[in-house]
């Protein structure tokens, strides 16, 4: 027999199979432990009823005993059959019957085997031969008196016991498997770029959890895809503008040569392969795979050395000594764009670059003196291709990806990036990197 396919299938088989072996297992030990002692009692008890009456026959009279029969046929339901007819041997299943034959044998000191014979009105009879005083007394008793059908009610317990086992096993399986059933259509939703609808947040707490993680995903996902799409348009964009101005000029040029139109059709290229290699640099970054343990200070010492020029001053405040285990060039493209962010809009003034290590996080802090970014736009700003001016020009706001680049890194690598305003005017970037995510070690010292 073949395993169903499916998850529900499979759950409501096991969970059926487990409540019907323990419903065989649970009548075994009924049987064993009760009903198999009080089937004991009452045969050793019906035997000793049986050769009693025996005994009582062989001892009264032959007149009465036409009122001994009566008497007793009245009050046991017992015959005595004299004189003895033709009779005959029988198998039965019913364990009752094999109690009573142990139960003769063991009181009449003999082996005695039951036989059976068929009344004139159809019903069976069983009767046995007990010896008393050298002779045979042949003892009966109707079927009806035993009344015992096992076989019936073991078939009414396995088969209502199955029944309702199936019922509740199919039943459990649904209530377990419908949210991922709904999980797995939404999945299928997902890889054909659908729109996720939310999954309901409900039922066990490891399911609950389980969707609310997924609607969690689905909501990065779909952000994703969104940012995808801004980063393909602005690109696009960005491109087709100086593509533009180069053909315009290159015709001017084929005219009339001019120096200084060429030289703008130069700067045009150079910022279109600054804007490329932004690109490729982004996609280096998220292909890291590889962590390293590294020390904080000399991190942040290499970044302030790379990014060090006259018309800006970068300062290192001193910090505890740490040591992490993360992604470096995730960290060193966050932290340098958030700096390269901060040169270009801090007016000249001097960066200050700090960290602290606060419970079970460590915070990066870059700050800067420039004008400060609006409560409203704290966030916008992390868009692709979003700036402050009004302009989308790239000489006055960058080319719109460094603050994008900054949220998508830090998301993809499980760290949090915040702006707030600097007191005495500025704004203070935040990059928060959690220690115990990270295998992260920390020691007492001072230095940047």
């Amino acid at each position: 027999m073949m395993a169903p396919r499916t998850l529900f299938g499979r759950t409501a088989l096991v969970i059926a199979l487990v409540s019907f072996v323990f419903q065989v297992f649970t009548l075994a030990v009924i049987t064993f432990f009760a009903l198999t002692p009080l089937g004991r009692d009452a045969t050793d008890d019906f035997a000793a009823l049986m050769l009693g009456t025996a005994q009582a026959w062989q001892s009264t009279s032959a007149a009465d005993k036409p009122k001994l029969q009566k008497r007793i046929n009245r009050l046991h339901r017992l015959q005595v059959q004299d004189p003895s007819r033709e009779v005959s041997e029988f198998t039965s299943l019913l364990p009752y019957f094999g109690l009573l034959e142990s139960a003769l044998s063991t009181r009449s000191g003999q082996p005695i085997a039951l036989r059976t014979s068929h009344a004139e009105d159809g019903e069976s009879w069983y009767w046995a031969d007990l010896p008393v005083a050298g002779t045979a007394v042949r003892v009966g008793f109707p079927a009806s008196r035993v009344a015992v059908q096992p076989s019936l009610a073991v078939l009414l317990i396995l088969s209502v016991g199955a029944l309702v086992a199936l019922i509740t096993s199919a039943w459990l399986a649904h209530r377990l498997i419908a949210p991922l059933s709904r999980l797995s259509a939404a999945t299928q939703r997902i890889g054909q770029g659908r729109r996720l609808e939310p999954l309901p947040e409900d039922g066990p707490a490891e399911l609950a959890t389980l969707a609310r993680e997924f609607n969690r995903m689905g909501e990065q996902v779909e952000e994703l895809l969104a940012n995808r799409t801004t980063l393909l348009a602005g690109i696009s964009h960005d491109l087709r503008t100086p593509l533009a101005r180069i053909q315009l000029a290159l015709g001017m040029i084929s005219e009339k040569p001019d120096a200084e139109l060429l030289g703008r059709v130069l700067r045009d290229v150079e910022g279109m392969n600054e804007l490329i290699a932004r690109c490729l640099e982004v996609g280096r970054d998220f292909s890291e795979r590889e962590t390293a343990e590294i020390e904080l200070c000399d991190l942040l010492a290499d970044v302030i050395t790379e990014l060090a020029h006259p018309g800006t001053e970068i300062r290192g405040h001193q910090g505890p000594d740490c040591q992490l285990r993360v992604r470096p060039l995730a960290l060193k493209r966050i932290l340098s764009n958030l700096i390269d962010n901060a040169q270009r809009y801090g007016a000249g003034e001097a960066i200050d670059i700090e960290y602290r290590i606060v419970d079970d996080h460590v915070d990066i802090l870059i700050k800067d003196r420039g004008p400060g970014i609006p409560e409203g736009e704290r966030e916008a700003v992390f868009r692709p291709f979003y700036r402050l001016e009004p302009s989308r020009s790239s000489r006055t706001g960058g080319s719109g990806l460094g603050l994008a680049i900054v949220r998508q890194l830090a998301s993809a690598n499980g760290w949090s990036v915040e702006l707030s305003p600097r007191m005495g005017g500025g704004t203070i970037a935040c990059v928060r990197v959690p220690l115990e995510t990270n295998g992260t070690t920390v020691a007492t010292g001072n230095r940047i």
